[in-house]
């Protein structure tokens, strides 16, 4: 197929996942539902890589145990996945009904003093709901990092739904050059980005020595970003306390980056993301290898 037969296919299944958005919330869970069963059932979605992880993360616990949350997982990866369908197109005050940020102010005093905040994101919750920013901080410009996918119609629709409402998005390999761009401007930002997928094998990375006991990598860059730059640094901690409704507290991992070794800033995220990970297991995206890569052959790194 040529690229011009390519995007006009694209631009179509675009434009009827948008008329699908549409449909009720409820009629989207129903679906779940039936998605669930087919992908953890039927075609064992990465089962054996969740099994391996969820195993490495929890020895204590008995299988009974492991097998409720594997079970929770897909359930709520299932959601996740028509959730960020139907936010496509939900309304703002619809969508603020279901992501609710707990403690904005944290945020906005930091904006109010002309600060510019990085929110260092994780694969836990629903982290494509995050597009409600601008109403919860409107002081501020509103940008989130994206990664290019090869997929023309994954790439369109994860573009569309990470640039509505105002929304920038900025594409991570000139994440660094966006940022240094944006402490100059009159304007402070809040900035989304994602950091827990596992690094490449050739990517930069900072091995933590303890998170959930194993020598686990994680990419470097937003640390590094935040400290050259002197943007206060802050995690969103979810918690699922129904389905279909998140709420988000803002934690401060550091005010003053500039002032502590960027490594600290990777140490203090894993930290809360592990509390994170221990308090609600199944809202976390068990399905990448994150220890596929061994500390010993990797003896150059930190």
């Amino acid at each position: 197929m040529s690229n011009s037969a390519s995007n006009i296919f694209a631009k179509g299944v675009i434009k009827f996942v948008l008329f699908f958005s549409h449909l009720p919330l409820t009629v989207f869970y129903g679906l779940s539902d039936v998605a669930c069963f087919f992908m953890h059932r039927i075609i064992h979605y990465r089962v054996k890589v969740v099994r391996e992880n969820l195993k490495m993360a929890f020895p204590d616990k008995t299988d009974d145990e492991l097998r409720g949350i594997e079970k929770r997982f897909y359930k709520h990866f299932s959601d996740y996945i028509f959730e960020t369908i139907k936010g496509l197109t939900m309304n703002k005050k619809t969508l603020m009904k279901h992501m609710v940020i707990k403690n904005p102010e944290v945020v906005n005093a930091f904006v109010a003093q002309k600060r510019s905040v990085i929110i260092y994101g994780a694969h836990h919750g629903n982290w494509e709901w995050f597009n409600t920013f601008p109403e919860y901080f409107p002081e501020a410009g509103i940008y989130c990092f994206y990664q290019p996918q090869k997929n023309v119609i994954a790439n369109s629709l994860t573009l569309f739904s990470r640039s509505r409402d105002n929304i920038t998005p900025i594409e991570s390999r000139r994440g660094y050059r966006a940022m240094v761009e944006l402490v100059s401007k009159p304007q402070p930002g809040v900035t989304l980005i994602l950091g827990d997928q596992c690094p490449h094998r050739g990517a930069q990375k900072f091995w933590v020595k303890d998170f959930f006991g194993i020598d686990t990598p994680f990419l470097v860059g937003t640390d590094r970003i935040a400290k050259k730059t002197n943007q206060v640094l802050v995690y969103p901690s979810f918690t699922n306390y129904r389905r279909g409704y998140y709420e988000v507290e803002m934690k401060v991992i550091e005010e003053f980056p500039d002032k502590v070794d960027s490594t600290v800033l990777i140490e203090e995220y894993a930290k809360l993301l592990e509390e994170d990970v221990r308090r609600i297991p199944e809202l976390w995206l068990w399905t990448h290898r994150r220890w596929k890569l061994k500390h010993e052959n990797f003896p150059d790194d930190k």
